[in-house]
């Protein structure tokens, strides 16, 4: 009979070491990839290095020395472990944003503002970093610098020329002592809005305080006035095409509406002593605007004809065709009641009902406004990565609205805005919510 030695090893695993072993098999597949979590039960792989793309400021755009620039990317195959985002100027760091996606969403957004300074080419870059150290491949675009004339310097709104303006209209009613305007100097004269302009002539004296351009408004007046979160450019028309901006407000400032243009996206205003065109989109509004007069701008600029270039002999090639169609879907708010003042969520469901992947990620617009006038309250972005046919994901998007409370507002949410993703139908990238602001804490 043939008989196992004593001492041979015993060739069973224990259970123990094969859970051990698969473990470890695991974390060894997770070091190359990791997935998130669909919306529709399903996954999303994020594998490699994220992805950055710019969406604003445009490619060559022109600003003048000291304007406001924009900065917004979308970073797309994302996670959870993307450590931070780099803003350079000509290859120098001017911003870190530490931690962007604490979701650990498979796509987010970043923003920055930039002062432009030094006038010139600049290149604006925008890196993302995993904890690892790996990042992004370089993503930039080229800007132009242009210096400010003198006319233009003089219409920067500035607080003392405010103040100026409402010192000279208090010293007609209530004279102190320590700003005095002689018999002979001029006086000012009221402008068509009733707003107090000083003539060339008229130089004020120094005073005691110095009043903001939000006092220079009474506090109950329903005049309409626009306010400012974040430093925005101030152009000549109603249109980005109007270059170079004219100047920029800066956040906290404030200023008197007197004019919208007929798609009502461009509001007119006071800008020092003269007038200007901001974007509605990032505009807080309070006070009437139903009865403002409407106002198509100066005419649009018309861009330089380009030198004509001998055509070269290409064979023609049909417009890659795509089989994929991006289907607006359901809408979900959390909470389902927004509060004033207080930061919900917006997921919105993107599909693909086609035949073929996308070929490419892509963002979808959010636009809240307040339903009675369709007054644009607050607006953001939302990004998704390439989607397989027939997979759903969804976008979520934080929102603050502090506006109109008590009332409707309608969120309007577009899946790529621009048409840059090909597809066979652009007609269902559309889907509307209405919802009622709760007051909450709100005064």
């Amino acid at each position: 009979m043939f008989e196992v030695p004593a001492h041979a090893p015993n060739r069973t695993f224990p259970r123990a070491r094969c859970v051990r072993v698969l473990f470890a098999l695991l974390m060894l597949l997770a070091a190359g990839c990791s997935l998130n979590a669909a919306p529709d039960g399903g996954s999303v792989t994020i594998s490699g290095a994220p992805v950055v793309r710019l969406v604003s400021p445009q490619p060559n755009a022109t600003y003048l020395e000291g304007v406001a620039v924009n900065i917004q990317a979308l970073i797309t195959n994302a996670g959870e472990d993307i450590n931070r985002v780099e803003i350079a100027i000509d290859n120098t760091i001017a911003g870190t944003l530490p931690q962007p996606n604490t979701s650990g969403s498979p796509s987010f957004s970043i923003a920055y503002t930039w002062a432009a300074a030094g006038v010139g080419t600049h290149v604006i870059g925008v890196t993302a970093f995993r904890a690892d150290g790996s990042s992004s491949d370089p993503v930039s675009v080229t800007v132009n610098v242009v210096a400010q004339s003198a006319a233009q310097q003089q219409t920067q709104p500035t607080l003392e020329s405010t103040a100026a303006s409402t010192t000279e209209q208090t010293q007609q009613t209530q004279p102190t002592a320590t700003a005095t305007t002689p018999p002979t100097q001029a006086q000012p004269t009221s402008g068509e809005s009733g707003q107090v302009v000083l003539p060339p002539s008229a130089t004020p004296r120094a005073v005691a305080s110095t009043p903001t351009q939000a006092q220079a408004a009474s506090p109950t007046s329903n005049v309409p006035m626009a306010s400012f979160s974040q430093p925005i450019n101030v152009r000549r028309g109603p249109g980005t095409n109007f270059e170079p901006a004219i100047g920029v407000f800066q956040a906290g400032q404030t200023t008197q509406i007197i004019g919208i243009n007929p798609a009502r996206t461009w509001f007119k205003v006071r800008f020092g002593t003269g007038e200007g065109w901001v974007f509605g989109q990032l505009t807080t509004v309070s006070g009437d605007i139903t009865n403002l007069p409407v106002d198509a701008g100066p005419p649009t600029p018309i861009p330089p004809t380009p030198t004509p270039v001998p055509p070269t002999a290409i064979p023609a090639t049909a417009a890659p065709a795509s089989n994929a169609n991006l289907v607006a879907g359901i809408v979900v708010l959390e909470p389902s009641t927004p509060r004033c003042g207080e930061t919900f969520t917006v997921g919105f469901d993107v599909a693909n009902l086609g035949t073929q992947a996308t070929s490419a990620s892509g963002i979808v617009a959010l636009r809240d406004v307040r339903a009675s006038d369709g007054s644009i309250q607050q607006e953001t972005i939302g990004g998704f990565p390439v989607i397989q046919p027939g997979q759903t994901f969804r976008v979520v998007m934080p929102l603050t609205v502090s506006t109109y409370y008590n009332e409707d507002h309608r969120i309007t949410l577009t899946i790529d805005p621009q048409n840059q993703i090909p597809e066979t139908e652009n007609g269902d990238n559309v889907r509307e919510v209405t919802y009622r602001l709760d007051k909450a804490n709100c005064p």
